[in-house]
C-alpha cells in the first residue's frame, strides 16, 4: 500500500460487507451472485511446496508478529527478505497490518516501516483492510477506513523515529475490483498462460489525481501493477517553454493536446530532453470526485511495459527482527502514534 509517491513500483489499500450493494467492514451474510473469494487470486496457492516467486513476489504463511494468533501470510517483494508485507487474514477480509523497506530495498536508498489499523477493525490487531474475500469483479467498491503509522530509521540514532507527517490518524481508501486482460508486451517467461487478471483499482488520493492498480492471477498471486495520473492536473516543468512537458510521478511527460474527434490526449515519457516511449492513457471517473466526470489518465508506470513476468526458482527468507535498532527488537516493538 502506498499512501505518499516513492520511486519503487510496488505497493499500496478499502472495503465491505459483500462488495454489492453496501460499503463498510463486516462479515458477509452470504455471498452475493457472480462473486469470487480474494483470497484465490491473492495467494500463491499454485506453488503448493513453497518453491518460486513471480517476478521476486513470494506469499506464503507466517507467525502473527503481534502474537494474536490471527491467520497471516507474509508477502516478499523484490527477492529481498528485507522487504515485504504482512496481512492478516479473517473470515471477511484480507488486511495489511505492515509493510516493511529495510537495508534500502530496490532503490538502495529506503529504510522505513508502516503499520496499519482499521478504525473498527475486524479480528484480533487489524489491519487496513486491503479487501474483503468476497468480491464482484464489476460491482461496486469497497471503503476502509484507518490509521497509519511510519517509521524512518535514524542513521545517527541507530533507531526507527516516527515519522510524523507519513502517520495519520484517521484516513480512507476506497477501491474496487474487474477482470482485465493483459498481454505482457516484454514476454512472459512463467511457463503458464495468465492472460485474464482480477485487477484491484486503488483509490488513496482523495482529489482524484493519482489512482494505483493491482493485478491478480489465479493460484498466482501478485503479477502486475500500474500508477495513473491524470492528464488535465499534471504540473508543468518550470523550465520548459514549449508547454508540453510535466512532472508525472518521480520523472516528466511529454503531452499533445487532445485531438477533436477523440478528445484523446497523446502522452509519452520525457527522458534526456527527448520523447521516449508512449504512454497508454485511459478513461476513469474517480470515486472521490464523481461530479467531474470521467477523466483522461495517463499509465506512466506499468509493470507489464517495463520487464518481463518471470517464474523463479527459489524462496525468500524473513523474519521480523530489528537487528539494526536492537538485536532484541521486532516491528512489533515499534511505538505508535495511532496504531498499537
Amino acid at each position: 500500500m502506498r499512501i505518499r509517491k516513492s520511486p519503487i513500483a510496488m505497493w499500496m489499500l478499502v472495503v465491505l460487507a459483500a462488495c454489492a450493494g453496501a460499503t463498510g467492514a463486516g462479515t458477509p451474510a452470504s455471498r452475493p451472485a457472480g462473486a469470487i473469494d480474494f483470497l484465490d487470486y491473492f495467494l500463491q496457492t499454485d506453488d503448493r511446496d513453497e518453491r518460486w516467486t513471480i517476478n521476486g513476489t513470494d506469499v506464503r504463511p507466517a507467525p502473527d508478529p503481534d502474537g494474536a494468533g490471527a491467520r497471516t501470510v507474509v508477502l516478499n517483494k523484490w527477492s529481498d527478505p528485507n522487504c515485504y508485507e504482512i496481512f492478516k487474514i479473517t473470515d471477511a477480509q484480507v488486511q495489511i497490518r505492515y509493510e516493511v523497506v529495510r537495508s534500502g530495498g530496490a532503490s538502495g536508498k529506503e529504510n522505513w516501516i508502516r503499520r496499519y489499523r482499521e478504525i473498527n477493525g475486524d479480528g484480533p490487531s487489524p489491519g487496513a483492510v486491503w479487501m474483503t474475500r468476497s468480491v464482484v469483479p464489476g460491482g461496486p467498491g469497497m471503503l476502509s477506513r484507518f490509521a497509519q503509522d511510519r517509521w524512518v530509521f535514524d542513521d545517527s540514532k541507530r533507531e526507527y523515529v516516527i515519522d510524523a507527517g507519513g502517520s495519520v490518524k484517521e484516513m480512507e481508501i476506497y477501491a474496487s475490483c474487474d477482470w482485465a486482460d493483459v498481454r505482457w508486451p516484454m514476454g512472459n517467461t512463467t511457463g503458464v498462460r495468465i492472460d485474464r487478471v482480477l485487477r484491484l483499482t486503488s483509490e488513496w488520493q482523495r482529489e482524484g489525481l493519482m489512482v494505483e492498480t493491482y493485478d491478480y492471477a489465479k493460484g498466482k498471486g501478485l503479477v502486475g501493477w500500474r500508477w495513473l495520473e491524470r492528464v488535465s492536473t499534471l504540473r508543468p516543468l518550470e523550465t520548459d517553454l514549449s508547454g508540453r512537458v510535466f512532472h508525472c510521478e518521480e520523472g516528466l511527460v511529454y503531452l499533445e493536446r487532445a485531438n477533436v474527434k477523440e478528445g484523446k490526449p497523446r502522452v509519452w515519457k520525457f527522458q534526456g530532453g527527448k520523447r521516449g516511449r508512449e504512454l497508454e492513457v485511459v478513461q476513469f471517473q474517480s470515486h472521490w470526485k464523481p461530479e467531474i466526470g470521467k477523466q483522461w489518465y495517463v499509465v506512466y508506470r506499468d509493470l507489464s511495459r517495463e520487464k518481463r513476468l518471470t517464474k523463479t526458482m527459489e524462496r525468500i527468507e524473513h523474519d521480523y527482527a530489528l537487528p539494526e535498532w536492537d538485536l532484541k527488537k521486532t516491528i512489533a516493538d515499534l511505538p505508535g502514534l495511532y496504531t498499537r
